[in-house]
């Protein structure tokens, strides 16, 4: 679908697709149509705009281009080539516009003949019919120029007077530090309580503000999630400092979705690597490979983000991994790091945050539960600055999280949550392995309306306990769940 939205970005004018860019994106972030589709088509996948919204733009200027940038005199050497890109591409600008000029000088007689005639079929005739009107005006109004032709000859002749200035940054090990110039930028500070709804002081009282950024790409806010204050301190502290964060709890407290959605909120990118036993550094690293015939150093999702400015970097079920495979994480996790990968020096780009997300807190699974997790190798849990242990929320604010994400009523919330919490006391005293999670709850609340009471336990929460935990589960939903309270508050 993504390649679909691009193909038709690309054949709209160059001059409505640099409006477009104005508009949704910002003056200041032009830098080329194609760079432009990739925003636009972002921002249509996550449904803020569409593409009868871009085409219906009124069309800028063609040739508009932004203010240079003044740069250190260091690079002034790599600025020329990247005016000479400019030069090249606005010479070919020009020549596309004299070809346009030169036809539509040839094909103006045309035109008029076409407008003459169809007066003189309307004077006649009287009204044509509708759809004789309909393709005479499709004939008249068709551009002599196909614009997306000429728009991506203009594109073609950029990228090749492009690629000395791309390898001049390669060669000097400054991607980081160009990309932070041409794309993510941060947009300004908020406080928290504007932000996230909950307001986060320091020790002395204090509010904390929160940077935000512009990142097309970031991932959509879900108004539903429920905030923490003690764990957005922990967010807060690492955006100033560019510390490592270990996640760990059981599932359900909400980790990997709490990074998801500071990324989503703050307007950064987000990746997320999850791991498992076979996971090798060149799945997430990257590896060497060929292409159009060349061996080249293709790089992985986890350099990718790390070399991306403002990115949210998510290392989920970090455990599962083998401890030796995860040993080439730990110069990337330093601060300030520069590691040489591939051949080449790999620097993490600005305000780049990693996080770990895991069932443990990398000493391993004392509970029997989370089979296949492993220790952690110590250099590796000593890159994580501060190790945050996730609990399950009160009950109130389960009962609200519930309530906004399934829309039942409080009442119902709260009924169905007393018999987990019920299940959680019993996996204390050893009578359960493992309680329903909080996302359990939700589908029981979903599903109960159409499936009954028992169907519905049985399937979101019953069929999912081994059979030393049968009975006591089997016991507290007895005790706890009452299906003529639960029918009277669907």
């Amino acid at each position: 679908m993504a390649n679909d939205i691009n193909i038709d970005l690309a054949a709209i004018p160059l001059a409505i697709i640099r409006a477009a860019s104005d508009k949704w994106i910002g003056v200041d972030q032009w830098n080329g149509k194609t760079n432009a589709i990739l925003k636009l088509s972002a921002l249509v996948k996550q449904g803020y705009i569409t593409l009868d919204q871009i085409r219906a733009v009124s069309p800028a200027p063609i040739g508009s281009v932004a203010p240079t940038e003044s740069l250190d005199a260091v690079m002034r050497p790599v600025i020329q080539v990247a005016d000479n890109a400019n030069a090249t591409a606005l010479e070919a600008l020009a020549k596309a516009r004299g070809i346009e000029s030169a036809l539509h000088s040839v094909f103006g007689d045309f035109n008029k003949t076409l407008a003459d005639l169809r007066t003189a079929v309307e004077t006649d005739l009287g009204i044509l019919e509708e759809n004789t009107t309909r393709e005479i005006a499709a004939i008249a109004s068709k551009p002599l120029v196909d614009e997306a032709k000429v728009s991506q000859a203009v594109t073609d002749a950029v990228a090749c007077a492009f690629k000395p200035f791309e390898a001049a940054v390669v060669a000097a090990g400054a991607q980081a530090a160009v990309g932070s110039m041409v794309s993510v930028t941060t947009t300004g500070q908020d406080w928290s309580s504007n932000v996230f709804g909950v307001q986060v002081t320091n020790l002395a009282g204090a509010e904390l503000k929160v940077d935000l950024f512009n990142d097309p790409s970031a991932p959509a806010v879900d108004d539903c999630f429920v905030w923490s204050a003690p764990i957005l301190r922990h967010l807060l502290l690492s955006q100033n400092t560019g510390e490592n964060l270990w996640f760990g709890g059981e599932k359900g407290t909400g980790k990997s979705e709490t990074v998801r959605q500071f990324a989503a909120k703050t307007g950064r990118g987000y990746t997320r690597i999850n791991f498992n036993k076979y996971t090798t550094a060149e799945d997430f690293i990257g590896a060497v490979g060929l292409e159009n015939g060349a061996t080249v150093f293709k790089m992985g999702d986890f350099l990718r983000a790390f070399t991306t400015p403002a990115s949210l970097i998510l290392l989920d079920e970090i455990t599962n991994a083998d401890p030796a495979v995860l040993a080439v994480l730990n110069g990337f996790l330093e601060t300030n790091s520069a590691v040489n990968y591939g051949g080449q020096v790999w620097r993490r780009a600005p305000n780049v945050l990693v996080f770990a997300a895991d069932n443990t807190l990398t000493n391993g699974d004392e509970s029997g539960r989370y089979a296949g997790t492993r220790t952690m190798n110590s250099a590796l849990a000593d890159r994580f600055a501060r190790l945050v242990a996730f609990k399950h929320m009160d009950l109130a604010t389960e009962v609200e999280a519930v309530v906004r994400h399934t829309g039942c009523k409080p009442a119902l919330a709260d009924h169905v949550l007393r018999a987990v919490h019920a299940c959680r006391a019993k996996v204390e005293s050893g009578d359960i392995v493992d309680a329903p999670s909080i996302r359990s709850v939700m589908a029981f609340v979903r599903s109960v309306a159409v499936l009954g009471v028992d169907e519905a336990w049985a399937a979101s929460i019953g069929h999912r306990q081994p059979s030393e935990s049968a009975t006591a589960i089997a016991s507290i939903k007895a005790a706890y769940i009452d299906p003529a309270f639960i029918s009277n508050n669907i």
